[in-house]
């Protein structure tokens, strides 16, 4: 291969890794006019208002995720945009000094040995170690609930100095008429977005 060649060839590479970095641009000054929709989520964050900051967390991805009919399927969770769920985490993780959000919470399932094929195997026992290990409240017999009245954070699960333990937010938006199938789907779109 002639020096010509090479510089061609090396030419093209190089405009193929430009372009890809041109489309995920592109994606985030799309986000960056929508910056409205994260504003509510931010204030309440920056305020101290974990429990409402958890009604917006769960009010964002709903809508999101959707369909004409109002419902949300737990196939839309395998869908949820990985950009929306970088967002949000980054702004629990800036609220709360890394101790909450979503990369958090795949982070401590994969710690106690959670993957995909766990979730696959919809392993209850292991949910149900996360859950514990996040403080989240459980009904026996049922695993994980999240009683309407409930305000997160669970004062339960609070430590002296009055904080919640890492990964414990955001909470609601787990919660699902279909149970673990969603929560599992949930934590494999968290892997799949937040795993290094």
């Amino acid at each position: 291969m002639s020096d010509l060649d090479q510089r061609v060839l090396q030419l093209e590479q190089r405009v193929a890794e430009l372009e890809a970095e041109l489309g995920q641009l592109r994606g985030t000054l799309l986000l960056v006019g929508d910056v409205q929709r994260y504003s509510r989520l931010r204030d309440l964050l920056a305020a101290g208002d974990l429990d409402a900051a958890d009604r917006e967390t769960a009010r964002l991805l709903l809508d999101q995720l959707m369909d004409r009919d109002g419902d949300v399927s737990p196939e839309s969770l395998e869908r949820c945009p990985a950009a929306m769920l970088a967002i949000i985490d980054g702004l629990w993780q800036t609220s709360s000094e890394g101790r909450q959000g979503f990369a958090v919470q795949q982070r401590l399932y994969r710690e106690l040995g959670g993957s995909r094929d766990t979730l696959i195997a919809q392993d209850t026992a292991l949910f149900e170690q996360f859950t514990r290990r996040v403080a989240w409240p459980t009904v026996a017999g049922v695993g994980f609930a999240l009683p309407e009245e409930l305000t997160v954070p669970v004062a339960a699960a609070l430590d002296e100095q009055g904080l919640a333990p890492p990964g414990h937010l955001p909470l609601r938006c787990w919660a699902s008429d279909y149970g673990l199938k969603a929560a599992n789907l949930l934590m494999a779109r968290l892997i799949e977005v937040f795993a290094a």
